[in-house]
């Protein structure tokens, strides 16, 4: 039997890993955004949640939760 679970970001079915609860598609966008954040908090060090998600696009539960995540660190 297969151990199948959803994907957290879209809620597609995927093969159930360890650690990995997103299906690529989710976990290559998370990717990106980790990425986004991280340039974006490099350029601009004390800035908030709230001015990350307004220059940079990015949800604030998706902030909060890479934060969460210990993916993403803030001043």
């Amino acid at each position: 039997m297969l151990n199948v679970e959803n994907c957290k970001g879209c809620g597609k079915l995927v093969l159930r890993k360890p650690g990995h609860p997103f299906c690529p598609a989710c976990a290559a966008s998370r990717a990106k955004e980790v990425r986004r954040i991280k340039h974006y908090i490099l350029r601009h060090p004390s800035e908030t949640i709230l001015d990350i998600h307004r220059n940079a696009g990015i949800p604030p539960k998706a902030i909060h939760e890479l934060i969460r995540e210990d993916r993403v660190q803030l001043q």
